[in-house]
């Protein structure tokens, strides 16, 4: 499709060209028969190359124009669309930083809370043995003890 449309423009130059070209050559041929003076040839060449010029710039703009209408029709993203979405993707890049960052620190919260417990129990486990009660020979934290006494 690229293809077509330069197609179409190069075809465009090529006809005013050709055209421009012959135009001269026709003033040229009056100045020398004499049918116009120079002047008035140079004017004519000078106001064909300024209109050709507008035309150029208005064919230029509908050409653009008509671009503009067939890219939207397919709902091509534009450069403003891209620039949106690496915006929101910057973005959310930042936000799952800052999650995985907060992730980590409550993983490393888990895992000290897990040591310390784990350092609780050991020393549970390991708490020494009270000696035992001089005449039963029992151990004095016992209620049951106490109540055989």
């Amino acid at each position: 499709m690229e293809n077509l449309f330069k197609k179409f423009i190069y075809t465009g130059v090529g006809f005013v060209s050709l055209t421009t070209e012959r135009m001269r050559d026709t003033i040229k041929g009056l100045i020398e028969d004499g049918k116009i003076s120079k002047e008035e040839g140079k004017k004519i060449v000078d106001d064909f190359s300024k209109n050709t010029e507008t035309k150029k710039d208005e064919i230029e703009s509908q050409f653009k124009s008509i671009i503009e209408k067939i890219l939207k029709s397919f709902n091509f993203a534009t450069v403003s669309d891209l620039e949106k979405v690496e915006n929101r993707i910057a973005v959310l890049e930042a936000l799952l930083a800052k999650v995985e960052e907060e992730k980590i620190k409550e993983e490393e919260v888990e895992v000290v809370v897990e040591e310390i417990k784990k350092e609780l129990d050991e020393e549970i486990i390991e708490e020494p043995k009270k000696e035992s009660n001089d005449e039963t020979g029992e151990k004095p934290n016992d209620d049951i003890n106490e109540e055989k006494k």
